[in-house]
């Protein structure tokens, strides 16, 4: 290596400590701001403060089931769950869970109108493959919410997803989100509290490989014997079954309510349970003598609340539906499905359940509905 470059890789790692020492004083500043902050909340509420000052990248609440306007695509639905903790009053919606998100903290001297939050947000909510989450804390509720124009805010979250079905977390979609976290910090005024990269992909990696082991999407095919089915046949006996909302061409799914135990004065919410799938282009071609040959109804395991009994009720669909179209239930190899397969593969799911509820992912919350997309 000659001179010139010995002097610029010195002058490199210099840069580079520069920057390093840099974001650990800003991240130690705003430790101390929000320790003033939790203080004099708690001095106005005539509360103790802690030994220690409250860490910035503190757990957030659990996200459990509930209703999102939309959702019937997927089965899954949003509401909150939430212990008394960080002034996130239970019932209050939000998003964001350090169960699957990579959490960055902006906290305020004052507080900030909503619309000047919104204005700010990056333009697209996403890094590379995983999509980006955006919350403020209430500065009159003390609520998580979503931004909201007409509220001010006296702390700001922004979260990345660390795993999907798309994969883990990689290091070039973290830095996307540093970059864009810093970019929004400096449009507020702010730097913002992020969580160490390697620490952040060690968890999008042991994440991803959970998820890996815990997914499933199973499917009885119905396949015609002899003639085909017409295209209006079809979708008629499929109603006549349950399948009564359209989610796109060649596809329609069975609804079911699910009613919120923790909460009486809750209205049920509904979900998705059983997707039925049969060949779309034949739908465009808009000939309702068209015809369908095959269907298959899908669950989405991850996706549907156990309470509602998905499993069942797409096996009692499924044979409704084979029955009325004269067809036989068979695999993704044209193999016969029998009921002892089908008892087996519904003893296994009772496992599969309980090793999401372990880690806090019950089928059918919106962290495991995000997790598994």
């Amino acid at each position: 290596m000659g001179p010139l470059q010995e002097a610029l890789a010195a002058v490199g790692v210099v840069i580079i400590a520069a920057v390093l020492g840099f974001n650990g004083w800003q991240s130690w500043q705003l430790r101390r701001r929000r320790a003033s902050v939790e203080r004099d909340e708690r001095g106005e509420r005539g509360e103790p403060g802690p030994v220690d000052a409250f860490p910035a990248t503190a757990p957030q609440e659990r996200v459990e089931p509930g209703l999102d306007e939309g959702a019937e695509a997927s089965g899954t639905d949003v509401r909150v769950e939430a212990p008394a903790e960080a002034g996130r009053p239970r019932g209050s919606t939000a998003r964001i869970d350090p169960l699957i998100d990579a959490i960055a903290c902006f906290v305020f001297e004052q507080p900030v109108p909503g619309e000047a939050l919104q204005q700010r947000l990056p333009r697209t909510a996403r890094a590379g493959t995983k999509p980006l989450l955006f919350e403020g804390r209430n500065a009159h509720s003390g609520a998580w919410e979503g931004l909201r124009a007409g509220e001010r805010y006296a702390e700001l979250q922004a979260a990345v997803q660390m795993a999907s079905r798309s994969g883990a977390l990689n290091a070039i979609e973290y830095s996307e989100f540093v970059t864009k976290c810093h970019a929004l910090g400096e449009a507020l005024g702010v730097a913002p509290d992020l969580p160490d990269m390697a620490e952040v992909l060690e968890q999008a990696r042991e994440l991803d490989g959970f998820a890996a082991g815990n997914d499933a999407q199973l499917s009885i095919n119905l396949q015609a014997q002899g003639v085909a089915w017409g295209l209006d046949f079809l979708r008629q006996q499929a109603q006549a079954c349950g399948f009564t909302t359209n989610l796109a061409a060649g596809r329609m799914a069975l609804v079911e309510s699910l009613a919120d135990e923790s909460d009486a004065q809750a209205e049920p919410r509904r979900y998705a349970v059983v997707q039925l799938q049969f060949d779309a282009h034949a739908e465009l071609a808009d000939d309702p003598a068209m015809p369908v040959a095959r269907a298959t109804l899908l669950l989405d395991v991850p996706h549907v609340a156990p309470g509602l009994r998905p499993f069942a009720r797409m096996r009692e669909a499924a044979g409704q539906l084979a029955q009325a179209l004269g067809a036989r239930q068979v695999d993704d190899n044209g193999a016969p499905l029998s009921p002892a397969a089908l008892d087996q593969i519904e003893l296994q799911l009772q496992q599969l359940y309980a090793s999401l509820e372990t880690r806090g992912l019950g089928a059918g919350t919106p962290a495991a509905q995000r997790l598994f997309a």
